[in-house]
């Protein structure tokens, strides 16, 4: 039972750090684009990649909840 708990907080923090960095990558487009430089398709890719990553950990974290009850 602390294995699954441990697991869960694992997959929280991951989702957290995923998100912030989604954010953060966020503030960096807004950032370039205000200075004029339109070189920012590596960070929507980026973005992208971490929004699917929190997808599968939110999927993941559903089906450990759902076994820890």
């Amino acid at each position: 039972m602390l294995d699954v708990k441990y697991d869960i907080k694992i997959l929280i923090s991951s989702i957290y750090d995923c998100q912030s960095n989604i954010i953060m990558n966020y503030q960096i487009i807004r950032e370039l684009l205000s200075e004029g430089n339109g070189n920012i398709s590596a960070l929507h890719n980026e973005i992208r990649h971490l929004q699917e990553k929190v997808i599968k950990f939110q999927k993941e974290l559903r089906e450990r909840y759902q076994y820890s009850h």
